[in-house]
């Protein structure tokens, strides 16, 4: 699999423990720099990441990579979800997290202090309330239930905020410390903690 993306994006960061997990064997394409961008704006016409190429199709969006490798490839180890439309919710509600925050955390880049518009307090709210739905909805971590994709994207996406600064999380230790905990040194949690490339 050719995967476009960096090692810092959560979203990219969910289907490399996928692809880890089933030993679906890729090639990173840092998008990080301009050679990168010149190559998946070739390949993508939304210029996001993560895009795959794999088994002759080209593929936008995490959740459609993840589709397209659990359907082709089967789950492995991972967890194949019970209720799938329950799961779609809460992976939804994750994404709409981390989407809030990476507009708080690109207006810091941009040198603007977020925080001084109702803007940003309005999307680490919106990311409150999401945590704290989703911590209703995620039972308890179990290693012997396995490990859901709903768990390995809201470990993808604590983390991230952590890296980056862009949302505080430990409001959040008393729900999900131990999820974090019992998944943090799994190979494929640990090897693609988000990192400056």
């Amino acid at each position: 699999m050719k995967l476009y993306g960096t090692t810092t994006s959560p979203f990219v960061r969910r289907v490399r423990i996928v692809a880890a997990e089933l030993d679906v064997a890729y090639d990173l394409i840092n998008t990080a720099h301009d050679d990168g961008q010149a190559q998946l704006r070739a390949v993508s016409p939304i210029w996001k990441v993560p895009v795959a190429e794999l088994d002759g199709r080209t593929l936008f969006d995490s959740r459609v990579i993840v589709d397209w490798l659990t359907t082709t490839r089967g789950y492995g180890p991972l967890r194949a979800p019970r209720d799938r439309w329950q799961e779609a919710n809460v992976l939804n509600a994750i994404d709409a997290a981390i989407e809030s925050a990476i507009q708080v955390f690109y207006l810091r880049r941009e040198g603007f202090d977020p925080m001084t518009i109702p803007f940003g307090p309005r999307q680490l709210e919106r990311v409150a309330a999401i945590f704290e739905w989703v911590a209703g909805e995620l039972p308890a971590y179990d290693p012997a239930r396995g490990l859901g994709l709903a768990e390995l994207s809201l470990v993808c996406a604590l983390d991230w905020m952590d890296f980056r600064q862009a949302y505080p999380t430990e409001r959040h230790a008393e729900d999900f410390a131990a999820l974090r905990a019992a998944i943090g040194a799994r190979p494929s949690v640990a090897s693609t903690r988000p990192m400056v490339s």
